[in-house]
């Protein structure tokens, strides 16, 4: 009997050990799990910035004013303030299929401009840059 009474005692303490161990491995759970909501958030804003830059840029190029005289743009797109750059012309070569004794002959004209996003609520800050190709008479490239 003397045995039983000292393992009553013992047992009491790995138990105790045990729950210990076992709210340990619980508050670390809790805690990876709060981690892991922060990095999709972030992930989220991320990607809603990148969509809103690039909705953007499409708004920009879909009128083909804006490369007839180019300028910059401030645009609002689902909340977030997109920056688009004025149109620069990087190069342009006559269509081919016409000589250039053709007296206006239509070219190839190349185009880059850029989105900026930079949202200050989840402290996102995208920029997309992109070649647009567009044909267009004669001389509309001012290199």
């Amino acid at each position: 009997m003397k045995g039983a009474g000292r393992q009553c005692g013992a047992a009491l303490v790995v138990a105790l050990l045990m729950l210990v161990v076992m709210a340990l491995l619980g508050i670390s759970a809790i805690n990876s799990s709060t981690v892991n909501q922060s990095i999709i958030s972030n992930v989220q804003s991320q990607q809603a910035a990148e969509a809103a830059a690039q909705d953007g840029i499409e708004q920009a190029i879909s009128s083909i004013e804006a490369f007839r005289v180019p300028s910059a743009r401030k645009l609002t797109i689902e909340g977030l303030e997109i920056n688009v750059s004025a149109p620069v012309c990087i190069g342009s070569q006559v269509k081919s299929g016409y000589s250039l004794t053709t007296k206006f002959p239509p070219e190839d004209t190349h185009w880059e401009l850029s989105a900026t996003v930079d949202d200050k609520a989840t402290g996102s800050k995208v920029v997309i840059r992109q070649g647009v190709s567009i044909v267009m008479p004669s001389g509309s490239c001012p290199l």
